[in-house]
């Protein structure tokens, strides 16, 4: 299994922060039946099954981790989100723990490179795979952050993901 970290500037992003704040309360719904898809530059690394952390970059707001969950699909080549024509992969997936980083505490940015500093977290291409160690540095540091923070998470089930609990911050 690989660990994919998926890059987000709702800035520029065609998933803006509102649409992100809009999915995390349908998320609370039991019958919202949500599908998810981000562009990866590794596609010929990523694989179904393998983890992703969704690092929110850019000048505006908290910076860091706000998702975590799983990968559902292999690579596959579609439109280009951006409009411009580019070659473009992307893999479908479903998320165990969602944040608002405008309300609460995120892992972030600064931390990421402080922790694990031969990997790029605040710009660059989105879709890139980790090395293993990292992987379970980046493993071990979410778990304690997690913990440590005392995210206060609620329930809720994808129609299409049934034995998948995801959980989201409040």
């Amino acid at each position: 299994m690989k660990t994919v970290i998926f890059k987000w500037n709702p800035a520029f992003s065609s998933y803006s922060m509102l649409h992100y704040l809009n999915d995390m309360n349908r998320l609370q719904q039991d019958d919202y039946d949500y599908d998810y898809n981000w562009s990866v530059w590794d596609h010929d690394q990523i694989h179904e099954g393998d983890r992703f952390f969704w690092v929110k970059v850019g000048r505006y707001g908290q910076t860091g981790i706000v998702a975590s969950g799983k990968i559902t699909s292999e690579p596959y080549r579609d439109e280009d989100w951006s409009g411009k024509g580019r070659e473009t992969y992307y893999v479908d997936f479903v998320p165990d723990v969602l944040i608002n980083p405008d309300a609460l505490p995120i892992f972030s940015c600064a931390d990421l490179a402080q922790a694990i500093p031969d990997f790029e977290w605040d710009k660059g291409h989105s879709g890139l795979v980790l090395t293993d160690d990292q992987a379970k540095m980046l493993e071990d540091l979410w778990a304690d952050f997690l913990a440590k923070n005392n995210i206060p998470f609620t329930e809720a089930k994808n129609k299409r993901y049934q034995e998948d609990l995801i959980y989201m911050s409040k």
